[in-house]
């Protein structure tokens, strides 16, 4: 097989691989074995521990791909206006957290947002980057008061908490757009914008 087919088959399998991880994690937390995984992902045992040595670091490339696919996403939304971006930034946080956050809320860090940014957490320093630079675009077109920017982030960071998104969408059943613009309408009044709070 050509080295190239080999790569593909690999990436296949890897993301089958996670998806499975998410499920499993969604469906009852971290307590599953490796060959689970590679039972829900359709791949034998010997591709799945190709992948990772066992659960936790299975868990933990699920993870790292949750965050990452986040940030891409992030960077492939294009710039309108600062109040545009955020809920940009705000819409695609929700939809995937919506989707993953099941998942997600099993792998918690018990270090603050703040605490895992400081200490030069790679996925944690570029959402925060990415969130700061939003913000000091707004304090910069003057839509934004001046404020600080690290507080700001951590309010973005707790509003738009997986745990908080699936309470409206899933036990309250609201619409993921109308979480979007709760979600960003009071985000927008945390960072202090003036203007009509159902942006």
């Amino acid at each position: 097989m050509p080295e190239r087919a080999r790569r593909s088959d690999a990436r296949r399998s890897r993301a089958a691989l996670l998806g499975a991880v998410g499920e499993l994690l969604a469906e009852r937390g971290p307590e599953f074995a490796l060959t689970e995984v590679a039972a829900r992902a359709g791949v034998s045992t010997a591709t799945a521990y190709r992948h990772f040595s066992d659960t936790p670091a299975a868990v933990d490339a699920f993870v790292e791909d949750m965050i990452v696919s986040l940030l891409a996403a992030f960077d492939a939304l294009p710039s309108v206006d600062p109040l545009a971006d955020v809920r940009a930034l705000c819409r695609e946080w929700v939809v995937r957290a919506a989707r993953w956050g099941a998942a997600s809320v099993y792998t918690r860090s018990p270090r603050g947002v703040l605490a895992r940014r400081d200490a030069g957490d790679p996925l944690l320093v570029g959402l925060y980057d990415r969130l700061a630079a939003r913000v000091e675009a707004g304090i910069a077109a003057g839509v934004l008061p001046e404020q600080d920017v690290r507080f700001a982030v951590l309010m973005w960071a707790t509003l738009l908490d997986e745990r908080v998104v699936l309470d409206l969408v899933g036990s309250s059943g609201w619409a993921t757009e109308d979480v979007v613009d709760r979600l960003t309408a009071a985000l927008l009044r945390v960072l202090g914008w003036p203007g009509d709070h159902a942006y």
